[in-house]
């Protein structure tokens, strides 16, 4: 019996070491600005501007219209110049400019200070990175010393309690920037977790996987619910210099206890369905990401026979109103099987958002694009 012990615990400090090593290459990986962010943030510098000097000008129809072209060339060519040489007694804009624009020395001005504000943002990050890989260095340097009791004879035969869990999404673009898992913890806890990254896309996807990703080798090399997702939370505002963040709804199912664990970070509310009766848990935190420490939202729910856990990212629970609550629509729900029951609410939320854009349109309102949708139903079997 003693043996059974001791290779089980040098089988969780083989798990630890694992964990500490994907934290420490998470903060290593190198984030290089794509095109899209550098022209996001030109957008941002020139928009600035524009509101500062260009906004009440009585030029401005044809500095920003016919002539928009122009325009922003000259703009960015300034900027170089600019960021090179600072401030001069003479312009930097050129004089087919200056000719054309009587605030040419305001839009310089304004230019030098957008270009200071970004140099010392570049300065923040820099000094994010290399705290960032000293951390990392020792995340890796823990990991490999724990690894060092390694023993690959020892095995845990347990026994593991299944989940079925129904899944449907829909995305905004090419890739959706949602991302979900289950966790078979095999001590008598399942754990599933939904985030929801900033925005859509390709890094929205990036962050809420990443997140997931985390949480998963956190947990299998024994950490705490609490711990890993305090350590998963630093660890993402540091490799993203709290610049963007992720939604994370995650659900703890004791079976030990009798009881399901929610822990909330900016997420849309979950639902629990037992027969009639719906439960609903909101969170009151902040997403995860976007400060080093967050406390996340704890609610517990008693399991009983036939619960249904729901769970749905923002691009979903947002197409509430008066006339469309959630928890009518679950509590109205024709089936129990979960997978049934994902594809159903979803379908609706796809009519609902396709009605509102053709509401939008006929009052000649903006018509918003429907968000990434994703939504887990799960249950015990």
């Amino acid at each position: 019996m003693e043996t059974i012990q001791n290779n089980l615990e040098k089988f969780r400090w083989t798990g630890l070491g694992d964990s500490f090593i994907a934290l420490g290459n998470v903060l290593q990986q190198e984030r290089e600005m794509s095109a899209e962010q550098i022209e996001l943030q030109a957008r941002e510098v020139y928009g600035n501007v524009y509101q500062q000097v260009c906004r009440f000008c009585s030029k401005v129809r044809w500095c920003w219209g016919e002539e928009h072209t122009y325009t922003l060339e000259e703009l960015h060519r300034v900027c170089d110049v600019l960021s090179l040489q600072g401030l001069c007694k003479e312009s930097a804009f050129s004089n087919k400019f200056q000719g054309r624009c009587v605030r040419s020395r305001q839009m310089e001005l304004a230019l030098f200070h957008q270009i200071t504000r970004n140099y010392e943002q570049t300065q923040i990050q820099k000094y994010y990175a290399e705290n960032k890989e000293a951390i990392a260095q020792q995340f890796i340097l823990l990991g490999e010393q724990m690894k060092l009791m390694r023993n690959t004879d020892a095995k845990a035969n347990l026994h593991t309690e299944r989940l079925a869990v129904g899944y449907a999404s829909s995305k905004k673009e090419h890739i959706s920037g949602d991302s979900w898992d289950v966790i078979d913890l095999q001590d008598g806890r399942l754990v599933q977790i939904l985030c929801d990254g900033m925005g859509s896309g390709t890094l929205a996807m990036e962050q809420s996987n990443t997140a997931v990703q985390l949480l998963k080798s956190l947990l299998a090399g024994g950490l705490s619910i609490r711990l890993s997702l305090t350590m998963m939370n630093t660890v993402l505002a540091l490799q993203y210099n709290e610049q963007r963040f992720s939604t994370a709804d995650v659900a703890v199912w004791n079976l030990n206890r009798g009881k399901i664990e929610l822990y909330k970070y900016g997420a849309a509310p979950s639902f629990v369905r037992n027969g009639q009766q719906i439960c609903t848990y909101v969170s009151e935190s902040l997403p995860i990401g976007i400060l080093p420490r967050v406390e996340g939202t704890l609610a517990e729910h008693a399991i009983q026979q036939g619960d249904l856990l729901i769970m749905m990212s923002d691009g979903l629970y947002e197409l509430t109103s008066n006339q469309f609550r959630w928890e009518d629509i679950i509590r109205c729900m024709p089936t129990a099987n979960p997978q049934l029951m994902a594809e159903y609410l979803l379908a609706i939320a796809t009519s609902r958002s396709r009605g509102n854009q053709k509401l939008a349109e006929q009052n000649e309102e903006q018509v918003q694009e429907a968000d990434d949708m994703t939504i887990l139903v799960s249950r015990l079997v």
